[in-house]
């Protein structure tokens, strides 16, 4: 009797130990940003200077207009099975 009543005890205290930890991740979790639960109210300061950008006239060797280049790799489907090479398949085909 005593041991089922200190295991129903353990397992209630950590059951009851553990809602308000979950809790606290979902409220975490909701939030946009985490700046506010900073707890020492520190903020980054921005560099000084002036910004200016890099490449005002854009990126160069980069063509807008062009689309973008696709994969070495996708032509390759690995579930479809390669057909053979045009030689191979005249030397191992049956005559006809």
């Amino acid at each position: 009797m005593r041991n089922e009543t200190s295991l129903f005890r353990s397992r209630l205290r950590r059951t009851l130990l553990l809602i308000p930890v979950l809790g606290l991740t979902l409220a975490a979790a909701g939030c946009e940003t985490l700046d506010s639960l900073n707890p020492f109210n520190e903020r980054e300061k921005p560099l000084p200077g002036a910004r200016q950008p890099v490449f005002p006239e854009g990126v160069p060797g980069v063509d807008y207009n062009q689309a973008p280049p696709q994969p070495a790799n996708s032509a390759y489907n690995p579930y479809q099975n390669e057909p053979p090479a045009a030689g191979a398949a005249a030397a191992t085909g049956p005559a006809q």
